[in-house]
């Protein structure tokens, strides 16, 4: 065991000084200021003991020192090796960054898989026996998610189709093809943009509220009361939620694809002296029925992506109430992220099955 002696600010260390020195040791070590440190006595000191002597005492002068010593306390005394400055977030290299953005990923990817497998168990034992299903809250919930949407994506429909007929109608009619414009447009709303449209705007309102309310659950521990009270929270919670867009979702698609159509007959009307009559009969001659079928067949997967990630999210709120905020970004980000990339999949499909 080691020992040492004061004399005035030089410390004479003596013995062997390692990490099994005594904790009341070193705690009357870290009371002393020191200017020198004297090793004519000392035996051994491992780096663990050199550590904490250098960042105790700071900038001290070895006396009496060996050159094995000096090595020693010169690594050490290196502020990335003290201690100091080993590990900095701020520090973090790009490979890192990268490693750790493929962690957060997969383990998003394996826990959306887990609470899909649930949802499908659920949806099967629903099927199987239709008296559990809570048709109350599914009720209110498609008033809630659905209805309570038409009014925005209404709106942003109407915009959307005064968009695509005046920009169309503007670049068609320089080649003398205005005419085309009901056969383009007509198509674009009904396979790709009016189910979109709808979809992102039913995913920012409805993706939001359901994190933010299964959240404030969870931190109320209104969840944590249904399980003791022998209530399944999935069953309750969530797969109303979810089934309520899955049925939602299609009807509000089906009037944003009205709406915009009829936004097009009135720039049609105004820009190209089309008559409704004129539009609809073009229409009816060149948009054939598929077209509407291929975009409508998205829409339930859209409500079902967005409910499920807009639970998902809810469960994962910590105790505290930022994390409810953060999640509930997330869940917006993330809804309207696989929208976007489900439509990209359909779109690959239909083409290669040529429909």
């Amino acid at each position: 065991m080691g020992k040492f002696k004061l004399d005035k600010t030089t410390i004479k260390l003596i013995g062997i000084w390692d990490y099994k020195a005594p904790k009341s040791q070193l705690k009357e070590l870290k009371k002393l200021k020191i200017d020198k440190l004297d090793l004519e006595n000392l035996e051994h000191i491992d780096y663990a003991m050199a550590i904490f002597i250098s960042k105790n005492f700071g900038d001290f002068k070895l006396i009496n020192s060996n050159d094995k010593f000096d090595k020693i306390f010169a690594l050490v005394r290196d502020n990335d090796i003290l201690g100091l400055k080993i590990y900095k977030p701020s520090s973090i290299n790009s490979l890192e960054k990268i490693g750790k953005i493929f962690i957060d990923i997969r383990l998003n990817i394996i826990n959306f898989c887990i609470f899909l497998g649930k949802f499908l168990f659920s949806l099967l034992d629903g099927i199987k026996k239709p008296t559990k299903i809570r048709f109350a809250e599914l009720s209110n919930h498609i008033v809630s998610a659905g209805f309570g949407a038409i009014g925005i994506v209404g709106l942003t429909s109407f915009l959307i189709g005064v968009v695509l007929a005046y920009q169309g109608a503007s670049m068609l009619s320089q080649f003398g093809a205005s005419i085309y414009v009901v056969d383009i447009m007509g198509i674009m709303t009904l396979r790709e943009v009016g189910p979109l449209i709808a979809a992102i705007v039913i995913a920012g309102r409805s993706a939001s509220s359901y994190t933010a309310q299964i959240g404030v659950m969870k931190i109320t521990e209104e969840i944590e009361a249904m399980n003791t009270m022998g209530f399944d929270p999935f069953k309750f919670i969530v797969m109303p939620r979810i089934m309520a867009l899955i049925i939602a979702v299609p009807l509000v698609v089906f009037l944003a694809n009205a709406i915009s159509i009829f936004a097009q007959m009135i720039v049609c009307k105004i820009y190209l002296d089309f008559s409704f009559y004129e539009y609809l009969q073009r229409f009816k001659e060149s948009v054939e029925l598929r077209h509407f079928f291929v975009g409508m067949l998205k829409t339930p997967f859209f409500g079902a992506m967005i409910g499920l990630i807009g639970c998902m999210r809810g469960f994962e709120v910590s105790g505290s109430t930022s994390s409810v905020g953060e999640l509930t970004t997330k869940s917006v980000v993330n809804a309207i992220f696989w929208i976007i990339a489900l439509d990209a999949l359909f779109s690959v499909i239909y083409t290669e099955l040529k429909i």
